[in-house]
């Protein structure tokens, strides 16, 4: 092995504090950025800001598609203003464990949340995996209830990436009211894939795992739904601290800090990643809203009005679904709830 420095292509599978585990073809280095790279990380995040949303909604179904694949033609040529884990890098080798990252690589796709830490929505967000292939929404039967309201939300911001969303209820082998049931039944005819999930009985543990099978996911969800033990059953050997419930209250408290990417022995990366309540679709434009409802699609451009809302204008094509039965009533709720939240 000689001593020159040697340039490597790398995968970031964890980092706190400027430090950073990158996955290469000689194994995990530890690594640091380069100083001009560091500060220009800096100077970008302090001037980074989105597009302001449009306040009309005369753009139909084909024009949402275009602005969504100019967002991911973005998303690919642009430097991240972040490092985050799932983001591909080239670093230079210092020693067997040691380098230093040279250049972040363009990403293919992120999932973006607002930065709790900033105070202003428009100017700063948190990407919270980079390059991903898929999500598994994790929410509980029961302990704590299932809010399917946030599962609208996770699912609309998984629509306006374009990121393939599954569906698991976990703890299926405890009692839980009929109306999970339905709801379930909702998705499914949706389109969705819902896998029902239990790390006492080992009931679709098989299925999950050979659904991850060399893909990067993110398992994400609220807190206290079984995120950790999911994992640590899927993989077995994984130290992921496994979260507890409160009697008291019936909900989970974190026991995940931060997102870490793990290897799967047949193939693939698993994130896992703290509770995200506060996880908001503030950076889905109001006029892209409807189209991330997936039962909306056949009807935007049918309304009888070019700039309607879907809230309750005359000759709504999706209000007179809903009447009809077409579209489930407490989806449209749904919709209404995230379009207002989005004007605010």
């Amino acid at each position: 092995m000689t001593n020159d420095p040697e340039t490597l292509t790398g995968m970031v599978l964890n980092g706190a504090h400027g430090i950073y585990d990158v996955h290469t073809d000689h194994g995990v280095l530890r690594c640091t950025l380069r100083g001009k790279l560091k500060k220009s990380f800096a100077q970008s995040q302090a001037v980074r800001s989105l597009a302001k949303a449009n306040p009309r909604y005369d753009k139909m179904l084909q024009q949402s598609k275009a602005r969504r694949a100019e967002k991911r033609e973005a998303v690919a040529q642009a430097a991240p203003a972040r490092l985050s884990v799932g983001d591909y890098v080239r670093l230079r080798r210092l020693d067997a464990r040691t380098g230093m990252i040279e250049e972040i690589l363009p990403r293919q796709s992120e999932l973006a949340r607002r930065d709790t830490s900033s105070t202003d929505k428009k100017v700063m967000q948190q990407t919270l995996l980079a390059n991903l292939d898929q999500v598994v929404l994790v929410f509980a039967t029961t302990q704590p209830d299932p809010h399917f309201g946030m599962l609208d939300r996770y699912l609309a911001i998984c629509e306006s990436a374009e990121i393939h969303p599954i569906i698991c209820l976990n703890k299926a082998d405890l009692p839980h009211e009929p109306y999970v049931e339905r709801e379930a039944e909702l998705y499914a005819r949706l389109g969705y894939r819902v896998i029902w999930s239990s790390v006492i009985t080992n009931q679709g543990i098989d299925e999950l795992r050979e659904l991850l099978r060399s893909h990067m996911t993110l398992f994400t969800g609220p807190s206290g739904v079984g995120k950790s033990s999911l994992v640590n059953a899927i993989e077995p050997g994984m130290a992921i601290k496994t979260g507890l419930i409160s009697s008291a209250t019936g909900k989970g408290r974190h026991t995940t800090t931060s997102s870490q990417l793990y290897p799967l022995t047949g193939g693939g990366w698993l994130a896992d990643s703290a509770g995200i309540r506060a996880l908001a679709t503030w950076n889905i434009e109001p006029a892209d809203l409807p189209s991330c409802f997936v039962e909306f699609r056949p009807y935007l451009g049918e309304c009888l009005y070019s700039d309607c809302t879907h809230i309750d204008e005359e000759g709504c094509a999706i209000l007179q679904a809903v009447r009809d039965g077409v579209i489930d009533e407490r989806r449209h709720r749904s919709y209404v709830r995230i379009l207002l939240d989005e004007e605010r």
